[in-house]
């Protein structure tokens, strides 16, 4: 099946060989979003990386069709565990219930980057 890529204008292009998103089908495959500001700087507090990351997530998303609504499994990748709490809280205003299926995982990210979030949406 083909896939058509998306790197939506409002949102920091990727650094690597990748898209910021591609739709196969009904499906909307997000690349990681971090609280990356279009200038390419970066909020030092987690709330300013999580509102940032979830705007990201949410143009890109709507660049392939989707909403929030529309995803169905999330991953967010925390560079520390103690801020899952309040990372909790914040991803509370962005997704409601049922809210999608979701892993979270304490991971090494980039200098800086405290917080990134991927989904897969289904637009039927």
């Amino acid at each position: 099946m083909p896939r058509k890529a998306f790197d939506p204008p409002d949102v920091r292009p990727p650094g690597g060989p990748y898209s910021s998103a591609v739709r196969c089908g009904p499906w909307v495959l997000t690349a990681g979003q971090c609280g990356y500001r279009p200038d390419g700087s970066l909020p030092t507090e987690l709330d300013g990386q999580v509102a940032q990351a979830f705007r990201n997530l949410l143009a890109v998303l709507e660049a392939g069709g989707a909403t929030a609504d529309d995803v169905q499994v999330v991953t967010v990748h925390l560079a520390d565990a103690a801020d899952f709490d309040r990372m909790n809280a914040r991803y509370r205003e962005y997704f409601s219930e049922p809210y999608p299926a979701r892993t979270t995982v304490t991971a090494g990210l980039r200098p800086g980057v405290r917080f990134e979030i991927t989904a897969q949406a289904y637009v039927a």
